[in-house]
């Protein structure tokens, strides 16, 4: 009987140890997450700071320029930017891909770049779930089927969609309630945005 107690004692202290640890490592993965969430807000803070000086100096607001794309095709594609600040580290971003090649300020873009715009002119761009790569397809599940190849500048098809495209209260991208989704991947967001407009 001895044994069988000294067994069971050590056996709780065991589990004990084992119960600790298992809280150490999963208060580390949180912290790392904090940690990560909030250096990306510090980005985005800094550059509303910039943008917010700019515009108290009068400083001209940053030109646009045109960045080289990789979207999983032979050759990287032309998308003009029109913020400078608006850059993520990994430089992932979710972009409309089947627009018309346009000269938007003279600059010849392939691409449009998705971005989400508050009230306050605080803007970012969406990002797709983590682990997707350049060419992964962004997916509606209410709106099955192929995308069209080209969309239509006659028929304004980005006016006729832009409302019903925001970021809801959870920081998901979402058209009519439909969540941006990469499948097996997950979900398109803003950083740190809610409840705003996609642009």
């Amino acid at each position: 009987s001895e044994k069988i107690i000294e067994y069971l004692k050590t056996h709780v202290l065991l589990a004990r140890e084992k119960s600790l640890l298992q809280a150490s490592v999963r208060d580390q993965k949180k912290l790392l997450v904090e940690n990560a969430k909030l250096k990306n807000d510090i980005e985005q803070l800094r550059a509303r700071l910039q943008e917010k000086q700019r515009r108290r100096t009068g400083e001209p607001r940053s030109p646009s320029t045109t960045t080289r794309v990789d979207v999983g095709e032979s050759a990287p594609r032309q998308a003009v930017n029109f913020s400078l600040s608006l850059q993520l580290p990994g430089g992932l971003a979710v972009l409309l891909c089947n627009v018309k090649t346009a000269k938007i300020r003279g600059v010849v873009s392939q691409a449009r770049v998705l971005c989400c715009s508050a009230s306050d002119n605080a803007t970012e761009l969406l990002v797709p779930p983590t682990g997707s790569t350049p060419g992964d397809r962004v997916t509606f599940l209410s709106y099955p089927g192929d995308p069209d190849k080209e969309l239509q500048s006659k028929q304004r098809v980005w006016e006729l969609l832009q409302p019903d495209l925001r970021v809801d209260g959870r920081g998901v991208a979402n058209y009519k309630g439909c969540r941006f989704e990469v499948k097996g991947k997950g979900l398109c967001r803003a950083p740190s945005l809610t409840n705003c407009n996609i642009r």
